[in-house]
């Protein structure tokens, strides 16, 4: 009964993130279009900092909480199904998606190494400051190579309002975006415990549990973006999200032992999730730097590369259990 209400517990905080991601995406939207802020570039940061607050919220309350390894395992795990799933389904789904023209190869490599980093830093089991710098630092070395080259503001259609309709038509979206990230934190809260709880229940490492169940559970704005963009036909904005979502978790990362210290985790549930992420990646890599975008086709081959990853935690949960 009690594991029941536990189950009960944590669908009801993916429920919340699902629910206010909705309006904190919408209302992103709304401004950016309102004020003729729309691409790649504004995706990649507006959008990729915004879905990555279910991470960030994480982040933070696995470190009070005292189990960073939690944390760890969420963005490594996020990253993976934000590049290696969602993109995939999103190319399955949509037909094909375009790659943006503005971004180069050496920035595309760069965003991709930086999705990257965390999962080859955690490979020897320790996370110190030193590495959690360098996270930091290859995130603002992405930013300012994006800054360097960003695109031109595209066309806007939005109807021309008032400077002061438009003030306060702005505030109102900015008052839904914090409602609805205290929401996202707050849940972000109990998905922690959640995740404590059943990996003291399954007895496994809290951060395989990251990996596995929270990696999902804070991905869903991503996953709303996904559905939103296949009918509304802009996967190469959802494209950008992805990419600066997926470089965000790596500042997030970044900032866990740089704010709690020298952690950690258990190195061998992450080697084989390590050789996984970088071979999908520099596959996606090469897939996406064609400059005819990423089909159909491609995405399926990408998929196995997330399956794969599903059988390697499900034989790792079942190997702790039986231990």
């Amino acid at each position: 009964m009690h594991m029941l209400v536990q189950v009960i517990i944590f669908l009801a905080s993916v429920g919340i993130v699902w629910f206010f991601a909705g309006i904190l995406i919408d209302s992103v939207n709304r401004i950016a279009h309102r004020y003729c802020r729309t691409g790649f570039f504004t995706a990649f940061f507006i959008l990729g900092a915004l879905t990555s607050i279910s991470e960030f919220s994480v982040a933070t309350n696995a470190a009070l909480a005292g189990v960073p390894g939690v944390s760890v395992g969420n963005l490594v795990g996020a990253s993976f199904v934000i590049l290696l799933f969602v993109v995939p389904v999103l190319a399955i789904a949509g037909g094909r998606i375009p790659v943006n023209s503005a971004v180069s190869k050496k920035n595309l490599f760069l965003m991709l190494f930086t999705a990257a980093l965390p999962a080859l830093l955690v490979i020897d089991g320790n996370v110190t400051r030193a590495e959690g710098l360098l996270a930091i630092l290859a995130y603002a070395t992405v930013a300012y190579a994006l800054y360097r080259q960003k695109e031109s503001i595209d066309a806007c259609d939005a109807p021309v309002l008032e400077a002061v309709s438009r003030t306060r038509s702005t505030l109102a979206d900015v008052g839904r975006i914090l409602l609805g990230s205290a929401a996202i934190f707050a849940a972000a809260h109990f998905l922690v415990e959640q995740a404590v709880y059943f990996a003291t229940a399954l007895s496994v490492p809290a951060s395989l549990i990251g990996l596995l169940l929270l990696s999902i559970g804070t991905n869903i704005p991503e996953l709303v973006i996904a559905a939103r963009a296949i009918m509304r036909r802009s996967t190469d904005v959802a494209l950008g999200d992805y990419l600066g979502s997926a470089a965000m978790n790596t500042f997030i990362f970044g900032g866990l032992p740089v704010v709690a210290g020298t952690f950690w985790v258990e190195p061998s549930e992450f080697i084989m999730t390590t050789v996984l992420f970088a071979s999908g990646l520099l596959l996606l890599f090469f897939i996406a730097s064609s400059r005819k975008g990423i089909p159909r086709r491609a995405g399926f081959i990408l998929l196995a590369f997330y399956l794969a990853f599903v059988a390697l935690q499900l034989f790792n949960v079942l190997r702790f259990s039986a231990d």
